[in-house]
């Protein structure tokens, strides 16, 4: 019987496809198993492994798998790797049958089936079929992951090699290591380098301590997150966290989430911050990429800041079953010690650790206020301060006040902006954290930010329909003209404050929220109505501005530029989604570094556009604004060479 089942073996390998020695199906991938090769006498053979991903559904990709030989200091993706678990050994490299794709810095297979070979020596024995065992590990991606299978251990039947077959020399201490770099190498189970027939006791406890440290390491490194795709997932394994007895911590997130990137490449990375989250069930819930999880967010926790931490667990005295939970949304650096403990607390579920909205407001708020007075100093708005302030004297001749006239027309301006900000939070307010993640929109911001880049760079002028102004109100007189008038000039204007206004709109309403937006634009608003404003209630000072002149049009290169820049960053989130492999850390950092280098040689007077004058000589405030920008080329340049970009970093999200 026995040599039977051996020839059986032998006869399937030889003429054609071997025989399953299992088949496994889990988290979208099938695995089937077979031997090949299979040589008793000199007792080798080689574990095939066939791994195929779902494929996708009408117009999609199917899913990927990340290669096996990932470094060992890789910060995401699971290799898709076969470990032989003693008796069973490992006698050679694990090889594939695709070639390399590099998605994002990390090594894939193309999309589809792969085939991984592992050669192997057979367990000890007389030529029975014996009981034994792999590891298997991969994670299947398109444009988000599907859970990792890291080290499920697959049991299977294979022949023993022969006792009478020459024994294998046994390995010596310095072997060992060698065998334990080339595994950790690898970054795989050292249990391929435990054989007790082998090595002396001596050896097996230097292996072991290697291989406890090296585990320890890695568990100590990096969270070990959990991704589901959809909420039923992200329930259940709340559920099964807290029948293991732990508590589910939730990271509410996703890639066009600065805030989120920020925290999740310092704070996130701290060794006393990874095995706090370690410690519990780590759920990552991406809400840029799937619809449902946003949802889910809005609709049980009545939320859409990013990021936001809620802890769940359940107490042991509680009796009812009902999980306690905790949140926390505070954004801060990875040096300020006293929030770290704080956040420390409430991940070991800590009582009142809640905290913070997301929101930076003093940035919000400086991005609104530079953003109107940037605008203020466009072709199309400041030539219109001495205009508007003319028609007011006008009138003022004809004994209506000055003050007041300019009052109108500041708050016609403001009720124009914070009106907008309410529409569009009124409208997307339910769904904008979902939206603003979502490629096609980020798509469509970029595409416009290109194009507004391209008409402050004279392309082609922008301007709305004709007659919208006197429908608009016009110059008429009166305190309600000039309210009208200030309408006017915000609608009319769209060219110049579209582009800085968006900016700011597209922040101020991230959150949904209607306080936000009325606050975000009322600020950037103001910027621009308040010298109209103060300009009327001291004329005087009319004389002492600069006049409208050749260097707003150097403004507004200056604005093209960055408009340019600008668009970069959506198109990383585009391009993180659908996977072009173009707008990348490294070619949107050198784009951004070659932008600086022109904004120099321009301000320097080396570039001239068609309206521009000669640069006859640099004056201080040229001279500082050109070497300042030459700093930032450098400064990203070391970026390149793999330099902390700081706050930029935000921008470039991590492949999961």
């Amino acid at each position: 019987m026995r040599t039977l089942l051996l020839c059986l073996v032998l006869v399937v390998t030889v003429a054609g496809e071997p025989a399953p020695l299992a088949v496994f199906n889990k988290h979208a991938v099938a695995v089937t198993l077979t031997l090949d090769q299979v040589d008793p006498t000199a007792g080798t053979a080689v574990v095939v492994g066939r791994f195929v991903p779902e494929a996708g559904a009408l117009g999609k990709p199917g899913l990927h798998l990340y290669t096996h030989d990932l470094p060992k200091d890789a910060e995401a993706g699971v290799a898709t790797r076969i470990n032989a678990v003693p008796p069973l050994i490992a006698t050679g490299a694990l090889t594939a049958d695709r070639a390399v794709v590099v998605r994002e810095g990390l090594r894939t297979y193309p999309d589809g089936p792969v085939t991984l070979r592992l050669p192997v020596r057979l367990p000890p024995g007389d030529g029975n079929l014996v009981d034994a065992a792999v590891r298997l590990s991969y994670m299947a991606c398109d444009t988000s992951c599907r859970f990792p299978v890291n080290g499920e251990l697959i049991r299977i039947r294979i022949p023993s090699r022969k006792a009478e077959s020459a024994p294998t020399p046994g390995l010596g201490l310095a072997e060992i290591r060698a065998v334990v770099a080339e595994e950790l190498a690898k970054r795989s189970s050292l249990d391929a380098a435990l054989d007790a027939g082998l090595v002396s006791e001596k050896v097996r406890a230097v292996v072991v301590e290697e291989l406890e440290r090296s585990r320890a390491q890695d568990q100590g490194r990096l969270i070990r997150w959990q991704r589901p795709h959809d909420r039923a997932s992200a329930e259940q394994l709340i559920r099964q966290a807290h029948a293991d007895g732990k508590a589910a911590i939730l990271d509410f997130t996703g890639p066009s989430c600065a805030n989120c990137q920020r925290m999740a490449k310092t704070v996130l990375r701290l060794p006393e911050v990874v095995a706090a989250w370690n410690r519990a069930v780590a759920i990552e819930i991406d809400t840029d990429s799937h619809a449902d999880l946003a949802a889910w967010q809005q609709e049980r926790f009545q939320s859409q800041s990013r990021p936001l931490y809620v802890h769940l667990s359940i107490s042991p005295d509680s009796g009812t079953g009902a999980a306690t939970e905790t949140r926390w949304s505070e954004v801060f650096a990875a040096s300020d010690r006293a929030t770290l403990d704080r956040m420390l607390a409430f991940l070991n579920g800590g009582a009142g650790s809640d905290a913070g909205t997301g929101q930076n407001w003093s940035e919000f708020l400086m991005l609104a206020l530079f953003g109107g007075l940037f605008t203020l100093l466009m072709p199309c708005t400041y030539p219109m301060v001495p205009f508007t302030l003319n028609v007011f004297a006008k009138q003022a001749a004809a004994g209506r006040k000055l003050a007041p006239l300019a009052l109108f027309y500041g708050a016609g301006i403001m009720a124009c902006f914070v009106g907008l900000g309410l529409l569009v939070t009124g409208v997307f307010g339910a769904s904008l954290a979902g939206l603003a993640g979502h490629p096609v929109t980020n798509l469509l911001v970029a595409l416009l930010f290109a194009v507004f880049g391209l008409s402050l760079l004279g392309a082609f002028f922008l301007r709305l329909p004709s007659g919208w102004e006197d429908r608009l109100g016009g110059a008429r007189a009166g305190y309600l003209g000039a309210g009208l008038m200030g309408l006017t000039f915000a609608v009319t204007a769209f060219t110049c404050t579209a582009p800085f206004a968006g900016a700011v709109l597209a922040q101020a309403v991230a959150t949904g929220s209607w306080g936000a937006a009325a606050l975000g634009m009322a600020v950037y608003s103001a910027a621009i109505a308040v010298p109209f404003v103060a300009l009327a209630l001291v004329p005087g000072l009319l004389t002492r501005i600069p006049r409208a002149g050749a260097w707003m049009n150097e403004l507004k290169v200056i604005g093209g530029i960055v408009e340019f820049a600008a668009a970069l960053k959506f198109l990383v989130i585009c391009d993180y989604h659908w996977g072009w492999g173009v707008f990348g850390r490294t070619s949107v950092t050198a784009a951004w570094a070659a932008g600086a280098v022109v904004l120099a040689l321009y301000l320097f007077g080396f570039i001239r556009m068609k309206d521009d004058e000669p640069v006859p000589r640099l004056g201080l405030v040229r001279l500082g604004l050109g070497t300042a920008c030459i700093a930032a080329a450098l400064w990203l340049a070391a970026g390149l060479a793999g330099g902390d970009l700081g706050v930029l970093e935000s921008f470039f999200p991590s492949v999961p």
